[in-house]
């Protein structure tokens, strides 16, 4: 298997593809904000749309339904803060104080996605989001259908359970119920995901019948939204310990989920494991993601994309919960990639002659040995895993550390220089810093500048046409100057009608100047992808259409910040 020649030792393995993690990124903002929770990414069928849940945002949707009416916008500030909390409390079965500030508190975003990377940030409205938790859970189908938690009367009003919804350009259908025989409502906290083509659901709940705190069920079709009685996957999968979020794989023989089982890396890892018969109870032995994936932390909401490559997942490893991005498939890269590695003696400082000991990276054994007599070595991939290296004389001993050849290919380099230094038994331990949440920063907009949902009043366009006329300019600039000097500043622009005229082309009237707006905005130096537009015609006015005042009341652009 291995081969040593005088200071060059090459490990020579047969290439194959390998399923290791590797390429781990943190999405940027605006996916991942500074002080909020982003939790369960979910991916569109054509892997153009990435779904995430933020939680405890001041800015969600507000939108609360109380029998067939929004109270938002019929009730008082203060009565609207007293409905909330009184309804929250509901909820968790215990006094609310402050009702945004808590994770019941859940909004769906999305970014599109380009090349990999979000492009964008989007917040849909009411019937998607409103105050209550809001979560998209899976793809249902292969279709623009998703799962989202909870259950919902048009009235108002949710219960425990799962909908289905569907996106239609940019709005979302109303969420219908999902119905699973003899489900289990009371159960604490619930997780579901959907085969591709819909033929199965695995619940995460909590039963008394179960193995542990939390265990994986399947669920299968009998109709149109509608599945059997939850059938335990067995020991296999679960244990003791909590299995939830979990995800099937897109030809539906594995299964990710997370669990805070004993021999994680610490808090809940990541695991998978392989799909042995049709009957979805029986499982291999499930088998833990290695590092980058798995930390120390809590790392959970796998979702493997339909390329079976791209993997996001949500950890709590930077102090908040943020939506990580990592690759599975690992292949020979096209030229020799290796490391040197200098041995020093940290009394001396200087190269020392020592045995080298190495393997494969997070496993117990390190079969590799090697005397490098003269300090130096040098170690060739052969095949794309990490591996771990230490160094050892006597009472001396380094640090293990970990090459990834891949973060080598990532970069272009087909060589890295690493130092192993090595220090007696009695080295100082160096002092654990304590991990700090991020505070939010209050380098947003004032209310001088900008509301968060503020009509442009000084807008003017050609009567009946899209064309902003000149006077509309000075306040088109200062909007552009306010995004030029906070770049992390995302908006939408709505454009709304009365009701006079053809549904049609009152639709497109709306959509057609909110573009307009935009359009300016990008002409002085505004990002595109910063801007997003929207058009409702008449179907949001804020004022009867009776009188002309109040049409012209209706007739409006209006600006809401989506991110910031």
């Amino acid at each position: 298997m291995k081969n040593i020649v005088l200071l060059v030792f090459i490990l020579v393995l047969n290439w194959q593809q390998a399923t290791a993690q590797h390429s781990l990124e943190k999405l940027p903002y605006p996916v991942n904000s500074d002080y909020l929770d982003e939790i369960c990414p979910v991916l569109s069928p054509d892997r153009q749309l990435l779904f995430f849940t933020r939680m405890a945002d001041p800015d969600c949707e507000k939108t609360l339904i109380i029998d067939g009416m929004d109270v938002n916008q019929s009730l008082s500030p203060d009565e609207y803060a007293f409905r909330l909390q009184k309804v929250y409390s509901q909820i968790a079965n215990r006094v609310i104080a402050d009702p945004l500030a808590t994770t019941y508190n859940q909004d769906i975003w999305y970014t599109r996605l380009s090349d990999g990377q979000p492009v964008g940030i989007y917040h849909p409205g009411y019937p998607i989001n409103d105050v209550l938790p809001n979560s998209i859970c899976s793809g249902y189908g292969t279709a623009n259908a998703y799962l989202v938690i909870n259950q919902f009367e048009k009235t108002g009003g949710i219960d425990r359970g799962f909908s289905t919804t569907h996106l239609n350009g940019r709005e979302f259908a109303f969420p219908e119920p999902l119905h699973i025989e003899r489900f289990n409502k009371s159960a604490s906290e619930l997780n579901l995901t959907a085969a591709t083509d819909s033929s199965v659901v695995i619940l995460a709940m909590k039963d008394e019948n179960g193995y542990g705190n939390m265990d994986l069920y399947v669920c299968f079709r009998t109709g149109p939204s509608a599945y059997s009685q939850p059938v335990n996957l067995g020991p296999d999968i679960n244990t003791a310990s909590r299995e939830s979020t979990p995800v099937l794989s897109s030809d539906l023989k594995r299964i990710y989920f997370s669990s805070d089982r004993p021999g994680s890396y610490g808090g809940t890892d990541i695991y998978y494991a392989q799909r042995k018969d049709f009957t979805f109870t029986s499982w291999s032995a499930p088998v833990r993601l290695n590092p980058p994936v798995n930390s120390p932390y809590d790392d959970s909401h796998p979702y493997l994309a339909s390329d079976d490559d791209s993997f996001y997942f949500t950890s709590n490893r930077d102090g908040t919960s943020d939506i990580y991005k990592a690759r599975l498939i690992r292949q020979k890269p096209g030229k020799e990639v290796s490391v040197t590695i200098k041995i020093i003696n940290g009394k001396t400082g200087k190269k020392s002659t020592a045995e080298l000991i190495w393997g494969e990276a997070y496993q117990d054994l390190r079969p590799g040995f090697f005397r490098a007599r003269e300090g130096v070595a040098k170690y060739v991939f052969y095949e794309n895993k990490p591996m771990a290296f230490k160094a050892v004389n006597r009472d001396l001993f380094s640090d293990e550390v970990i090459i990834d050849p891949q973060d080598l290919i990532n970069a272009g380099e087909t060589n890295r220089e690493i130092v192993l230094i090595m220090y007696g038994p009695q080295r100082p331990e160096p002092p654990s810093l304590p991990r700090l949440k991020a505070e939010k920063k209050n380098e947003g907009l004032t209310d001088d500048d900008l509301n968060a949902r503020a009509s442009l009043k000084s807008i003017y366009f050609e009567r009946t046409k899209p064309e902003v006329l000149q006077q509309s300019y000075p306040v088109i600039k200062q909007l552009a100057e306010i995004m030029l000097e906070r770049p992390r500043l995302y908006i939408l622009i709505a454009g709304h009608t009365d009701n006079v005229g053809d549904e049609a082309a009152k639709q497109k009237l709306s959509e057609d100047r909110a573009r307009a707006i935009k359009d300016l905005l990008v002409q002085m130096g505004v990002p595109e992808d910063r801007v997003d537009t929207a058009g409702y015609g008449d179907s949001r006015p804020i004022a009867p259409n009776d009188t002309e005042t109040n049409k012209s009341r209706n007739r409006r652009v209006e600006i809401k910040i989506v991110s910031q």
